[in-house]
């Protein structure tokens, strides 16, 4: 929970909303596979409610508290869906562009996984001509790691590790 948002797992009845708002629209979905058709939305839904049973995170719900509208989707995964290495992710809907609503909500995840889940380490990656997401990342504190392939293609790399006191 923050000041404007209230991060949540996702619920079967989210599918309208997040296909609506983020996952089936083209500009939202450009930078990443394309939009989601219904049956899409629905795998999507299964594949991070089945990570979060299997790891205790995943990508959770991200409601405006305003409003009480799904905003997005922000949280912690695998990358690539396996592997030792965790990914910070993040996806809004066009209405919450802009907002500082990405940086707050990561925030809140990056302060889960590095307090109570006890990560080390948080990656991150981005297309190169993803500026916006790029900039969200440096707020952050993320740093530059070069690039690599992940997700089927070459992918700027990110990460940041848990500040020692």
């Amino acid at each position: 929970m923050t000041e404007r948002l209230a991060l949540r797992p996702f619920v079967p009845d989210d599918a309208d909303e997040m296909r609506e708002t983020v996952w089936g629209d083209p500009e939202v979905m450009a930078l990443l596979d394309g939009p989601l058709d219904r049956a899409g939305v629905d795998r999507e839904l299964q594949r991070l409610s089945e990570h979060q049973e299997r790891n205790g995170f995943s990508f959770w719900a991200v409601v405006d508290r305003e409003t009480g509208l799904l905003a997005g989707e922000c949280g912690l995964f695998s990358l690539e869906g396996r592997g030792p290495e965790i990914e910070l992710g993040y996806t809004f809907g066009r209405a919450w562009w802009g907002r500082g609503y990405a940086t707050e909500a990561a925030q809140a995840t990056l302060t889960e996984g590095f307090g109570p889940l006890g990560l080390d380490r948080v990656v991150a990656v981005t297309r190169h001509e993803n500026h916006r997401s790029q900039a969200v990342l440096g707020r952050l504190g993320f740093v530059a790691a070069g690039s690599r392939i992940a997700y089927g293609r070459e992918q700027r790399f990110y990460e940041l590790a848990r500040a020692r006191v």
